[in-house]
């Protein structure tokens, strides 16, 4: 055995599938055979129901999901099938659209500070106005009641007590 066969015995290269060979998704389906992989077997790998892959190989678009979870499909089957994903990329941008990855973009998460800090600042205006108002009834509630010493009250407030 050979110092490169030592070194590495189990690594074997296979050939780059030319990117010309995938000029439909319909193609994929006789790569993915070529291989010797079934649709379970595909299933297995990828975390993706066999329905999508079919879909995905017989060109029914729209039985497949919108957005990211299109691009992850197909970038994740051309990597298990050798391929460039650009092409199916390209064909498949209607179903895609424009994708901004990274949970910076996520729209729940964008503007997360600034909605917190509205909330809090709309929030702690009706908690003083609440606190002002049972304040002033616990008041009223003791001055009615001659809780309260008149010569605590005001001039103007002792003529409405008397």
């Amino acid at each position: 055995m050979s110092a490169v066969e030592f070194k590495n015995p189990l690594h074997t290269e296979s050939v780059p599938v030319q990117n010309e060979l995938i000029i439909s998704a319909g193609s994929l389906r006789a790569l993915r055979v070529s291989k010797g992989l079934s649709l379970q077997d595909v299933e297995l790998r990828l975390k993706y129901p066999a329905r999508l892959i079919d879909a995905l190989e017989s060109e029914r678009f729209e039985s497949l999901p919108r957005g990211l979870p299109l691009k992850g499909l197909i970038k994740n089957y051309a990597k298990l099938l050798e391929v460039d994903a650009k092409p199916l990329e390209a064909m498949l941008e209607p179903y895609i659209g424009q994708v901004q990855g990274g949970i910076a973009e996520h729209t729940s998460t964008r503007g997360l500070g600034s909605h917190e800090i509205e909330l809090a600042q709309n929030g702690s205006v009706v908690w003083v106005v609440l606190i002002l108002i049972l304040v002033l009834v616990a008041a009223g509630v003791g001055v009615w009641q001659g809780l309260v010493p008149a010569n605590w009250l005001p001039a103007w407030l002792g003529t409405f007590v008397k």
